[in-house]
């Protein structure tokens, strides 16, 4: 940063985006916690104006369970899910009549994402943001990157991850290769010689290679793989072994679902998701009284019939979601334990999604854009913001012995 500017990465959608207000389909006020950091609490508490000063002193509350200034207090929510200051066309009276400057760090910089990597400032956004989703996953080119230069005092920024690669701590270890190993990662997400299934898989196969380095000590040696497999990718070499993975709809089934159940057990108040899982349940035929087999036939029709068409011309559409929570997430490091960790969320994500897919195409009898933006949206809003559920559905797939490379494989192929 010099002459009070800084350099932000961020991938191109982030210049075009601007908040809709009321006329977003969902809203970011509905549906989850808002927590206060110090200053605005004690900021609402003071507020004396006739409207706001009831709500402020019956549903702004302090965390006395918690010591940290980023999480002193919170919003109480109503009992449908909406924040109390949001007004009959959605928008914040907060901002209305105070002004933007009144808004609290976590309604103030979302749907932004700004993580400082190695000093360097990344910028991106998540998918549970319907504008966000339409900008980032409708561009048929793919994800672009680019450095942009912002004024600092006009762009105040939250940071929400510091990773430094080059301190102590990962010295021999991968993390002080995570620029060689992300460059390569985000490349290989975006090779279009592959369908996505191609790609994850062999994502997987390096991701292997990469965590036995590690656990023989020879982490120097990640360049130098990367460069090998690189190589290999390019002239083809994985076809043969791709090919050979077995198609097993019946893993795909009871994994994916076995996830949705965990959801909805984890409760659910988002009414554009439980539309999207009323239609994935009803078009796979999962009622009161099934059969799995009846619900695999269900599953393989509608992926031959409508998923695979669609994304046959839009599976940009997927990839564009893959690579920004690559980015975003800090993969393969960032919250996930181990490297094979990020790997794992990343195939059942994708796993997740198609299955909701193919059940709402069975149900449409076809997919258009809204159909797909909406339950990505959705579904991110659920599970992204949820880091107890991100761990949760790594641990139930270690827990079950099915994490190795070939389950992994078997899952995210079609």
């Amino acid at each position: 940063m010099a002459n009070g500017k800084r350099i932000v990465l961020q991938p191109t959608y982030m210049k075009e985006f601007k908040c809709i207000g009321g006329a977003c389909e969902d809203s970011c006020c509905v549906g989850w916690r808002v927590d206060l950091d110090k200053e605005t609490y004690l900021t609402y508490k003071k507020i004396q104006d006739e409207e706001l000063k009831p709500l402020f002193d019956k549903k702004v509350n302090r965390k006395h369970n918690q010591k940290s200034d980023e999480s002193y207090g919170n919003i109480k929510m109503n009992r449908d899910g909406r924040c109390p200051f949001l007004d009959e066309n959605n928008l914040c009276m907060i901002q209305k009549k105070l002004g933007a400057e009144y808004l609290s760090d976590t309604c103030k910089f979302y749907p932004r994402i700004v993580n400082r990597v190695d000093g360097k400032y990344e910028r991106s956004a998540t998918m549970s943001c319907p504008e966000v989703a339409r900008l980032a996953l409708l561009n048929k080119e793919g994800i672009v990157f680019e450095q942009y230069e912002e004024e600092d005092e006009e762009n105040r920024i939250k940071v929400h991850s510091v990773f430094d690669t080059e301190g102590h701590l990962y010295i021999n270890k991968p993390q002080r290769y995570f620029w060689e190993i992300r460059l390569f990662s985000l490349a290989l997400l975006q090779n279009r010689k592959y369908t996505l299934d191609e790609r994850l898989i062999l994502l997987g196969i390096v991701y292997k290679k990469l965590n036995e380095l590690k656990e023989n000590g020879n982490t120097k040696d990640i360049p130098q793989l990367l460069e090998i497999y690189n190589q290999m990718i390019e002239n083809g070499d994985f076809k043969e072994q791709i090919e050979k993975v077995p198609t097993n709809l019946q893993i795909q089934m009871r994994i994916a679902k076995e996830l949705v159940d965990i959801r909805v057990a984890l409760g659910l108040n988002n009414q554009r998701y439980l539309e999207c899982l009323k239609e994935t349940l009803l078009g796979l035929g999962y009622v009161d009284e099934f059969d799995i087999n009846e619900v695999v036939n269900k599953y393989n029709e509608g992926n031959e019939k409508y998923l695979k068409p669609y994304l046959k011309e839009k599976e940009y559409i997927l990839e564009n979601y893959l690579v920004n929570e690559y980015f975003k997430e800090l993969m393969p490091f960032g919250k996930f334990k181990t490297m094979w960790d990020s790997y794992i969320f990343l195939c059942l994500l994708y796993s997740i999604v198609k299955l909701h897919l193919i059940g709402m195409a069975n149900v449409h009898q076809g997919l258009k854009d809204e159909n797909v933006l909406k339950l990505i949206q959705s579904i991110s809003k659920l599970i992204l913001h949820s880091n107890t559920f991100i761990q949760r559905i790594v641990k139930i797939i270690k827990d079950s012995n099915v994490d190795s490379l070939a389950y992994m494989a078997i899952l995210v192929k079609s």
